[in-house]
């Protein structure tokens, strides 16, 4: 056990520095948008295309693992959507928002960084095959329920939303570095020694800016989190997730046992912070969702560290 926290102590530190620089006030108040755009925009897709780059086309495109990821995805957003609904009387669409934050882990700024220092770089693909899952499926599917009921002026009709989600995957640039980090591997693509340089530097720079990111959008004065749906939302994120993903890959696709340990690992982490602005510009309930990110994340740190534990996982395995 000792062992899996010098491991994750360290990157949940970064998190814990970015909100304590927050908290105290020692970055401007536009900190959050340009630490997102370096992370977002620079160093995240320079680290994934040198990942997809240098793997196999074969280990990218895992059909078993982005369908099992896929599924417990959509499962979840349907019971979860529906328990919602029960535990709080309101309309199914209000349920939409909530469901995704469960679904929807943090792997882009959380999972890349911590993930391949538990099991090795060959856990990388995987983590890739399960995003892909997230961004292609199971995010289009829960906007599209948040907008069947006409929430927030996403529109009533599915397909619109889901033309609306398509265009967002087609702008995100963390899906076209992995594309073209593939095709980089399929051709054999070498870069030239001074863009490599570029490149390597940028995706060396992408864990710790976006841990400390993470920290510093963390911090919102004034979000309750002693709250029913917050401890909901969390509870089924850090515990049911997981365990979902476990019994998917397990029994329904038959995974490797390392391919298995990096999706309940994905799903272990905590909810995903685009959920919120997602939330907040439909007018949703975002303050239960701040409230669900926040707690996820403090929590995470425990639950990540004990569940790795739990599952025997050597490091670089």
């Amino acid at each position: 056990m000792l062992n899996i926290l010098n491991v994750t102590a360290p990157f949940f530190a970064l998190v814990a520095c970015g909100f304590l620089a927050a908290r105290y006030r020692m970055l401007p108040d536009n900190a959050v948008p340009a630490l997102n755009t370096f992370v977002l925009y620079f160093a995240l897709p320079c680290m994934l295309f040198r990942f997809t780059q240098e793997t196999p086309v074969a280990q990218i495109f895992n059909g078993r693992v982005f369908l099992a990821y896929m599924a417990t995805g959509l499962s979840l957003l349907a019971i979860f959507t529906l328990a919602y609904r029960f535990a709080t009387g309101m309309a199914l669409h209000h349920g939409a928002y909530p469901a995704l934050a469960v679904a929807w882990s943090n792997w882009g700024y959380m999972g890349f960084a911590l993930i391949p220092s538990l099991l090795g770089a060959q856990s990388l693909p995987v983590i890739i095959a399960a995003g892909m899952a997230d961004l292609l499926v199971v995010v289009s599917v829960g906007l599209a329920l948040a907008g069947a009921g006409g929430a927030g002026g996403e529109g009533s009709r599915f397909s619109s939303v889901f033309r609306g989600a398509a265009r967002r995957a087609a702008k995100n640039p963390l899906f076209w570095s992995v594309i073209v980090g593939t095709v980089a591997s399929a051709l054999s693509v070498r870069l030239p020694v001074a863009l490599d340089t570029f490149v390597r530097l940028l995706g060396t720079s992408a864990s710790p800016v976006a841990l400390f990111a993470i920290g510093v959008s963390l911090y919102r004065p004034g979000v309750r989190v002693v709250r029913g749906d917050v401890m909901m939302i969390t509870g089924a994120k850090l515990l049911l997730h997981p365990y979902m993903v476990a019994l998917a890959a397990t029994y329904l696709f038959g995974l490797s046992r390392l391919e298995t340990h990096t999706l309940i690992l994905v799903a272990a982490l905590p909810a995903a912070g685009t959920v919120f602005l997602f939330a907040e510009r439909a007018g949703a309930d975002a303050e239960a969702i701040a409230g669900a990110i926040l707690v996820s994340t403090a929590l995470a740190f425990f639950s990540f560290s004990v569940l790795c534990w739990s599952f025997g996982i050597q490091l670089g395995a």
